[in-house]
């Protein structure tokens, strides 16, 4: 029985293969906002809309020291609107997110670590 790797995660940002990652390679995928919406009507009828305003939320950290980090740093600075690509080595999934940004990157200014974190719209296409 194969044990599940965290460092077989990979990063792809702007077709670059992000390095660097922290010594506990944490990274997070998560959904903000409902995917389904309850709507009432004018007449009391209720019905379920499709929320086209709910976004992904992906983080990563990355060691200060990082090739990688300056890149992210400056992506962020000049709004750079591209894809992320993570990539899970051990299972062979691969989620592909569309309209991407840096929403922000987080650490003391003396820490060894700094948390990007990224906002999608769509995630596989959806």
């Amino acid at each position: 029985m194969t044990v599940y790797d965290s460092k077989n995660i990979q990063f792809i940002w702007r077709e670059l293969t992000l390095t660097g990652t922290g010594d506990d390679h944490a990274y997070s995928i998560t959904q903000q906002g409902e995917s389904i919406q309850p709507y009432k009507g004018v007449q009391g009828e209720g019905l379920n809309i499709v929320n086209n305003q709910r976004q992904w939320r992906i983080t990563r950290t990355f060691k200060v020291d990082s090739p990688s980090l300056a890149g992210l740093i400056e992506d962020n600075l000049n709004c750079v609107e591209d894809t992320l690509v993570v990539r899970d080595l051990n299972t062979g999934k691969t989620d592909t997110f569309t309209d991407c940004v840096i929403l922000n990157i987080s650490g003391e200014q003396d820490a060894r670590t700094r948390t990007v974190t990224w906002s999608a719209l769509y995630r596989n296409g959806k």
